[in-house]
């Protein structure tokens, strides 16, 4: 009867082999580190003028070097405002691409969360005035400019604003507020002002009301509103509170 025999490496030669493989491939990702770009490190030598030994790379996306060229303008414009950025030494060039990439994305989501706490308090506030529309309706019938006549004794240049509105509730109102928002014929808004009517009304009767706005002719929204016709605008009535002549009241506080 034959013997087989096995024989195995001794223990030293195993883990020089292994260290010898480890070695290899530490190497290996040691060098593709270092053709990488994205892995150039920023140094104190080189954080000014890095930018220039990496335009030349192939490997960089279009995104990543708007990214890269972002990070650098919101740092100078931080610095011109007197704000101090942390420092970017340290950091590689995919560090600084991510943390853009996370600075932006922060900002987008702020974005849509302010533009979803206004359109929905728009939607609130719309359909308030469209509740109390129920109660008293205005409209705008005429705008002029009234410029500053120092012999009549008027010094400063006005927008006169003239509304005739209507009780059309079932009882008499005592006072009301609410806002005038004018927008072009698009939906985009040119002025919004503010306005209260104090002269009591019955219920069902109908009335004008008369009012001025003062007009600075260094403000775009003024110089917009006195130049733009009102037959290029919409005039949207929105109240808010309708005080009632028995002391009962609507709408907002």
């Amino acid at each position: 009867m034959s013997i087989v025999r096995l024989t195995f490496p001794d223990e030293g030669e195993t883990m020089r082999q292994l260290r010898a493989g480890v070695l290899i491939v530490s190497l290996l990702f040691m060098l593709a580190c270092a053709k990488d770009p994205h892995n150039l490190k920023i140094t104190e030598q080189n954080k000014n003028n890095f930018m220039d030994s990496i335009k030349e790379s192939k490997q960089f996306t279009v995104d990543e070097v708007r990214l890269l060229l972002a990070y650098q303008m919101r740092g100078a414009a931080g610095q011109a405002f007197g704000r101090s950025q942390q420092s970017m030494v340290g950091k590689t060039v995919g560090d600084l691409i991510n943390e853009e990439h996370r600075f932006e994305e922060g900002a987008r989501k702020e974005a849509e969360s302010q533009e979803r706490l206004a359109a929905e308090a728009k939607a609130k506030e719309e359909a308030v005035a469209a509740e109390l529309r129920k109660a008293v309706d205005l409209s705008v019938y005429q705008k002029s400019y009234q410029p500053a006549d120092m012999d009549a004794g008027t010094y400063e240049d006005y927008i006169v604003i003239k509304c005739a509105y209507e009780n059309t509730s079932g009882k008499d109102i005592r006072a009301f507020r609410g806002k005038l928002r004018f927008t072009d014929l698009f939906g985009s808004e040119i002025y919004e002002s503010g306005l209260t009517i104090s002269d009591p009304i019955k219920a069902k009767a109908k009335a004008t009301w008369t009012g001025s706005i003062k007009y600075n002719q260094f403000i775009d929204k003024d110089v917009k509103l006195k130049n733009t016709d009102l037959k290029d605008m919409r005039a949207e009535w929105l109240p808010q509170s309708v005080i009632f002549a028995d002391g009962s009241k609507i709408g907002q506080e």
